[in-house]
């Protein structure tokens, strides 16, 4: 049912003693991708295969959809719909509730079945995965809340404040479903497929708004106004949160509103069957440091030639901001402009995405590192869209200072792939890990469970190649990890295990096999607006010259693609009293250049510059004041 290729998250590491082995149940460890995660089809083989078994189907936006095969023979007026993603193959079906890789509903597509074969696909319905079902959970919910249309109106006003929600009129409100907690203050709203099954809810504090479930929702939360209809003319605008779409609803400034399940961390395949019915999405996702990036690689799934943007410029924030500064919405909407266009465009289209870039020029640069000050003064941020080389000499401590690095965009929201060919992944991960504390784990054992269950919630993962590997397959992975969990950046450590096994390039010399990787990867991360960063060897040199971008290995393509060029300079193995320090040789951005001292601390095993603390800091002060008063 699997293919070779797997993409797996870690959730747990697996260290410690023999003594410790009650602690650590190995079944815990690892979490492996679902069948969502199986290779790409090619939709010329999906369509195919459907003309074969005689089927009718829609060629929709995102989906194909057509009468499900697992549910033949159901008697139901309406034949149940399968939805098929055009880019994955990934099925799913509303009543039946299954869901797998194309390879499952291709075996039910076989157009002369033998007796054996249908009795072996009957009891294969009994081992398909089944959507999970919150229906329950929700009802037990609802018997612990209010809905909103019972509460008082005193009670009523009183969330509105609390929450800090637009004046929504009670009547309008109670079209979502919605229910209220008086004891702990919490609004919770249903997400719906395409079906209107409840498949998990949203829950608004004063502080915070959570999704249950915490990852691959397959719903999201609908306004319809009264009367409204919809129909394959329709349109809609999606929006991140729950405020933006009641600051929507309480201006009636669209008749459709889409609230995505996970704002804009993720939007699940099983989610994409709900958008299917709109001619026209307009995306208005603010104007923080991600909104752009991420509104063009959401429209990638949902089909770029349908989706509009709000562009983030002072006059048109996000939709809460914008309702209570007072602005127009109705107005902000018009003038959304599509973000698919032709190959060749004019300076009047990209207009507003540069007073756009101009008037957020402190997001635009990225997402800042907390653990690196310097390389924000240096590189400004890490963008999306770009490629950068890392390099240095052997045992200076690449692949911990890359696990830092990312693991620090990572616990900012960066969604994260790690291709590690050299490394165990589970040791990668302990590595992580330990950054993460700040300490060592294997003396403090009773913290493990605490550190990794907040590790588990981190949006990295890892994929399960280790030695040589053709790059044909590694970026076959990559690519398909990146639609169905949105990666925003991958680490490729190191180009060298992809060169030399491919019969393609079986004749070719490791420099020409070399080049073909760098090209493979800079065009990936320009087409899907993903940071790729890749981590290749140097040139054998002399150990007392310092390494530059001639040093790169390979031919020259690998400097002359790359946006940012990160070089190790360890001089403690030609000096007693050298330092190691990073060397940013290359920043295409802004091209400032400069260096950051890399002093390792083994307890953490990190590079971040320590802080001082308050007593360290008046320990200067006053040192500093004697001297100037000796001076005087």
């Amino acid at each position: 049912m699997f293919s070779r290729v797997f993409i797996v998250r870690l959730v747990r590491s697996s260290f410690g003693s023999k003594r410790d082995k009650k602690i650590f149940n190995p079944t815990r460890f690892y979490h492996w991708a679902d069948a969502e995660d199986e290779n790409a089809v090619p939709l010329v083989q999906i369509k195919k295969v459907i003309k074969t078994a005689a089927l009718n189907y829609v060629d929709g936006h995102a989906c194909i959809t057509m009468d499900c095969p697992i549910c033949a023979g159901a008697k139901r007026k309406d034949q149940p719909k399968v939805f098929i993603n055009k880019t994955t193959g990934f099925f799913l079906c509303d009543n039946c509730r299954h869901s797998g890789p194309w390879s499952i509903i291709e075996k039910f597509l076989t157009p002369r079945k033998s007796g054996k074969i249908v009795k072996e696909l009957a009891a294969f319905k009994e081992t398909l995965p089944i959507k999970q079902d919150f229906k329950g959970k929700w009802d037990e919910l609802k018997a612990t809340c209010q809905l909103v249309t019972n509460l008082t109106d005193d009670e009523y006003q009183n969330m509105l404040q609390h929450l800090g929600i637009p004046p929504v009129p009670k009547e309008t409100l109670s079209i979502l479903n919605c229910v209220y907690s008086l004891s702990t203050k919490t609004l919770y709203l249903p997400l719906t497929d395409s079906s209107s099954n409840v498949a998990g809810y949203k829950s608004v504090t004063e502080e915070s708004e959570d999704t249950t479930p915490a990852a691959k929702a397959g719903g999201v939360i609908i306004y319809k106004q009264k009367g409204a209809k919809t129909d394959s003319n329709s349109h809609a605008v999606v929006v991140p949160s729950v405020r933006d779409l009641l600051a929507l609803i309480s201006q009636r400034a669209a008749t459709h509103i889409v609230c995505l399940p996970h704002e804009l961390k993720n939007l699940p395949q099983q989610a994409l069957p709900i958008f299917e019915n709109y001619k026209k999405l307009v995306l208005w996702f603010g104007n923080d440091e991600t909104s752009w990036d991420t509104a063009r690689n959401f429209a990638k799934k949902l089909d770029e030639k349908r989706c509009f943007f709000v562009r983030p410029t002072g006059a048109q924030p996000d939709p809460k901001t914008a309702a209570y500064l007072g602005h127009d919405l109705k107005s902000i909407l018009q003038n959304a402009q599509p973000i698919w266009h032709k190959s060749i465009t004019t300076f009047q289209s990209l207009r507003q995405d540069v007073l756009s870039d101009l008037q957020n020029i402190d997001r635009v640069q990225g997402v800042k590192w907390k653990r690196y000050p310097t390389l924000n003064r240096i590189l400004k941020g890490h963008r999306k869209g770009e490629f950068t080389v890392l390099t240095g000499p052997t045992g200076s401590g690449k692949t911990t200072f890359m696990s830092e690095y990312s693991l620090d965009l990572a616990m900012q929201g960066v969604n994260t792939l790690w291709g590690s060919f050299e490394i165990r992944n589970a040791r990668l991960a302990r590595t992580m890990l330990q950054q993460m504390a700040g300490m060592p784990l294997d003396v403090n054992l009773d913290l493990f469970d605490t550190y990794a269950d907040e590790f588990e919630k981190l949006p990295i993962y890892f994929m399960t190649f280790h030695g040589q590997q053709s790059v044909k397959v590694v970026m076959e992975a990559v690519e398909h990890a990146t639609y169905v969990h949105d990666i925003a950046h991958v680490i490729i450590d190191n180009v060298q295990f992809m060169m030399g096994i491919s019969d393609e390039q079986k004749h070719m010399d490791r420099f020409w096999k070399q080049d073909a990787v760098v090209a493979a990867f800079r065009t990936f991360a320009t087409k899907f607006n993903c940071h790729v960063t890749l981590v290749i060897h140097p040139r054998k040199e002399r150990d007392a010259d310092d390494l530059t971008t001639s040093s790169i290995f390979g031919g020259a393509k690998a400097s002359q693609e790359a946006d940012n060029i990160l070089i190790i300079q360890d001089k403690r193995l030609t000096s007693v009293r050298g330092k190691k320090y990073l060397q940013v040789a290359k920043n295409r951005y802004s091209g400032d250049l400069g260096v950051m001292m890399m002093d390792f601390d083994k307890a953490s095993l990190s590079y971040a510059p320590k802080r001082k603390s308050k007593t360290d800091a008046d320990q200067v002060a006053a040192a500093s004041d004697r001297e100037d008063s000796n001076a005087s």
